[in-house]
């Protein structure tokens, strides 16, 4: 498995993005300041109450802009996490119905859907460790387990009865199975692939720019500025931002999807499977 583009973004460390954003807003307040002084600001005094009101609409157009984007990024993290939770209904779903396979159908199941579980917790270090390459290895392992309970659950359902002994249809293995292949999916779609368009970062930066820049023009007109609140309000705004980039990348730095529930399903099949003789 591969990305196919690479966001523009994701070339920089949250932390740079950070430091980047800080230095862009603060430059764009310290040339409009110098604007004013250059004597438009003089010449222009009159126009005070109007660049007032130009700013605060800059402003309260780019704080709908941060809201807006923050909204969508955590749309796909709650994509994610509800992708985890019926990912691990469904292996469980499966685990269970591999009890009513014979043999070896049921071991090799059972063994495998553990071993695919297992990879998922692997997953979720490699992705606290930032380690792309190692999360997108992992994803070919999972594809390829799949493959392998498929053709588990194929082969089983053309021996014998339509029917197994305790009355559960062949088929609902392979329906749980089809179902961890589109939970993969979804959770793909939303980590890797529907990601906040290029678009809505340039227009986001450019919002932000612009307001910066009428706010240092406001506090020439005023005569005088704030460098506590210039830095403050960049501050702000750029840790705003790196939040949303850090939430809407594949691999996540400051957030973190609890698979606790992961963890236990997990240790319900090491249970099982070592209570077997």
């Amino acid at each position: 498995m591969s990305i196919a583009e690479v966001h523009f973004l994701d070339r920089f460390s949250p932390e740079v993005l950070f430091f980047l954003s800080v230095a862009l807003m603060v430059l764009c307040i310290e040339i409009g300041f110098r604007i004013g002084n250059r004597g438009v600001g003089r010449s222009a005094k009159a126009q005070h109450s109007q660049v007032r009101a130009i700013m605060g609409a800059a402003l309260g157009l780019t704080a709908f802009m941060l809201a807006f984007t923050f909204a969508t990024a955590q749309s796909h993290f709650e994509v994610r996490v509800q992708g985890m939770l019926e990912e691990t209904r469904l292996a469980n779903d499966a685990f269970m119905q591999a009890d009513l396979m014979p043999e070896p159908y049921r071991s090799d199941a059972r063994a495998t859907l553990r071993r695919y579980m297992g990879g998922r917790l692997s997953m979720a270090e490699a992705s606290h460790d930032d380690d792309l390459q190692r999360v997108l290895a992992l994803l070919d392992e999972a594809e390829a387990m799949q493959d392998e309970l498929w053709e588990l659950g194929v082969a089983h359902a053309r021996e014998g009865r339509a029917e197994d002994t305790l009355g559960l249809s062949r088929g609902q293995f392979l329906h749980s199975i089809v179902g961890l292949m589109d939970i993969q999916t979804a959770r793909l779609e939303a980590a890797i692939s529907n990601r906040i368009p290029s678009v809505i970062w340039y227009t986001l930066y450019l919002t932000g720019s612009l307001s910066m820049l009428i706010m240092g023009y406001q506090a020439s007109l005023v005569g005088r500025r704030s460098p506590l609140a210039t830095v403050t309000l960049a501050v702000a705004f750029s840790s705003v931002l790196m939040l949303i980039t850090d939430l809407d990348r594949p691999i996540m730095r400051f957030f973190e999807i609890d698979n606790q529930v992961v963890v236990d399903l997990v240790e319900r099949m090491d249970r099982k499977l070592q209570s077997e003789p």
